[in-house]
């Protein structure tokens, strides 16, 4: 068992406990990657030498190869084809997975989109967050505009600002709409983010996307928010925040 600390600022470390193991079993790496593959879980690539990240979603499994889609940046595509080893990692739903060594052996491609083939990772390091209870505000408090806003790193970077869908003592879950293009993802630096629910709640605190989806059709992007580094004050404002909805709020 690993302990992972969030630093609340002026007061001592919050420990927040997570089991890290590695999965050899061939069943379980197929279960954890059908996981990622039903949940639509986004993968970070990253080839050895090359400093870029790219993304790539799970297509299928096939035999005892997982098959992989939508590469972005499209130049990770030719290094796919060429064969250049690779790490892959997920973040999902309180779960990290990362497999190194890996190496598509088979382009190919259906109705002209391609897709690539991966040996499953037979040494798959897996780590399992507990997670704490979230709860969808309930109508009564969004509709008096629950939002949060993301500062992004960067001299030209500007704010975001969405609406929360739910919220726990660690953080929330927000969507973000009107944009063409993904303005932001997981792993990209945040200045601060700042939480505001009129007359009942509001701070600022720094914080990390941990998970995020973009649905171009319907421009809207929706992205789980770690509160990482909160003032001791804050935190507790958010807890008792939470415990006096706890009747109406509902669990997810």
């Amino acid at each position: 068992m690993a302990e992972i600390a969030a630093h609340d600022g002026t007061d001592t470390p919050r420990h927040s406990a997570s089991q890290s193991r590695y999965v050899t079993d061939p069943d379980e790496v197929r279960q954890i990657f059908k996981l990622l593959r039903d949940q639509r879980a986004e993968l970070q690539l990253r080839f050895d030498e090359d400093p870029a990240a790219y993304r790539a979603k799970v297509l299928d499994l096939q035999g005892s190869s997982v098959l992989i889609e939508d590469i972005q940046p499209r130049e990770g595509m030719k290094l796919l084809r060429a064969g250049r080893p690779f790490s892959l990692s997920s973040r999902n739903d309180g779960m990290y997975v990362h497999s190194v060594h890996n190496r598509a052996h088979k382009a190919d491609s259906e109705r002209n989109v391609p897709f690539f083939h991966v040996a499953l990772p037979k040494n798959l390091l897996c780590q399992q967050r507990r997670r704490e209870m979230r709860y969808r505000l309930p109508l009564r408090v969004a509709i008096r505009g629950a939002q949060v806003t993301l500062f992004p790193s960067g001299k030209d970077a500007k704010p975001l600002t969405g609406s929360i869908i739910d919220i726990s003592a660690g953080g929330c879950r927000a969507e973000f709409e009107g944009f063409k293009f993904r303005p932001i993802q997981e792993g990209d630096p945040l200045d601060s983010c700042a939480l505001h629910v009129p007359k009942l709640l509001e701070f600022r605190t720094q914080g990390a996307i941990r998970h995020s989806s973009f649905d171009a059709r319907r421009r809207l992007l929706t992205c789980g928010i770690e509160f990482t580094e909160m003032h001791v004050t804050d935190r507790r404002r958010l807890e008792q925040f939470i415990q006096s909805m706890a009747r109406s709020l509902q669990p997810m």
